[in-house]
């Protein structure tokens, strides 16, 4: 987990290597995931541990952005998790699935996200 003492570019650096890893280094990880989500709209004990695991990674940004000065820690890592979750989906398959973005790429746009919600905050770069 990124250090928030390290401030929004650790946040950022952490996410952003997060993010492509999944992208590149085990696609089909990715797609099962995707249909894991999707079997779990129709299998309540599926819903149960999707929903678990989830939520520790939630927890884990709720408390990171918090600790960057968030005015609204929930709706941010809600904000975070869907960038981060649509733009692995468009990339793995969707409509940009032959396009894979950077690690540089993936980094900008976190930032830009990220720099939108906590540009003030304390801990901003």
């Amino acid at each position: 987990m990124p250090d928030p003492l390290g401030g929004l570019g650790s946040l950022v650096d952490g996410l952003a290597l997060a993010v492509h890893r999944t992208l590149t280094r085990n696609p089909e990880l990715l797609i099962a995931r995707y249909e894991l989500a999707l079997e779990a709209t129709r299998r309540p004990e599926l819903r149960a541990f999707y929903d678990a695991i989830g939520a520790r990674y939630r927890d884990q940004l709720t408390a990171l952005v918090t600790a960057l000065g968030s005015t609204d820690p929930a709706r941010h890592a809600l904000s975070l998790i869907a960038w981060s979750d649509g733009l692995m989906f468009s990339c793995a398959a969707g409509s940009f699935s032959a396009e894979v973005p950077s690690l540089a790429q993936v980094r900008a746009g976190l930032r830009e996200l990220l720099g939108g919600m906590l540009g003030d905050g304390p801990h901003a770069p």
